[in-house]
């Protein structure tokens, strides 16, 4: 699914096997989570975004799992893969050209703090997905990517309307 507003570009989809990548080390971050009553189930999805403004098209690609649980708290695992942001552009992009699959480290940290910026139910978000541009991306695009994810994977987590919930986290950016 493809969702645009105004200057603003998302791509919504179960999962983005061209993005997946085999990452050095895990960054973990943790949060309280809400409470246990609230019924959640296991969800995946992938988004990559992408934003028109002033002669820069801030974009990236990021995916990954939620499995709730009764732990009380949100744990998340966000793949890296080490400090080069360069690479080939394998991953196709449904919004641009295509994208170096991975998350090199200054991307990665954007992402953990995005993805625990919302509250979400106890569990844990594994990262698994991911693709930049070596122009394009940035860590703020990384942290709207995040940001979405977290949306998507909430509204998939409770049976909710998910193109609403991805619209209303697009429109929410700054």
């Amino acid at each position: 699914m493809i969702i645009a507003t105004g200057t603003r570009r998302a791509w919504i989809d179960q999962d983005g096997l061209g993005a997946a990548f085999v990452a050095e080390r895990i960054i973990h971050k943790s949060v309280p989570g809400w409470p246990k009553e609230i019924c959640a189930r296991p969800s995946r999805a992938v988004v990559e975004i992408l934003r028109f403004g002033g002669g820069l098209m801030p974009r990236a690609l990021l995916g990954g799992i939620f499995q709730p649980s009764c732990a009380g708290e949100l744990v998340v695992e966000v793949g890296a893969t080490g400090k080069t942001v360069a690479g080939v552009p394998s991953c196709a992009s449904q919004l641009s050209s295509s994208m170096v699959p991975g998350l090199p480290d200054e991307f990665a940290r954007s992402v953990a703090d995005g993805l625990v910026a919302r509250p979400l139910p106890a569990g844990l978000i594994v990262v698994d997905r991911a693709a930049f541009d070596p122009v394009d991306s940035s860590p703020f695009a990384f942290i709207l990517a995040a940001e979405l994810l977290t949306a998507v994977l909430e509204a998939k987590s409770l049976d909710r309307n998910v193109k609403e919930a991805a619209r209303a986290a697009i429109e929410a950016w700054p």
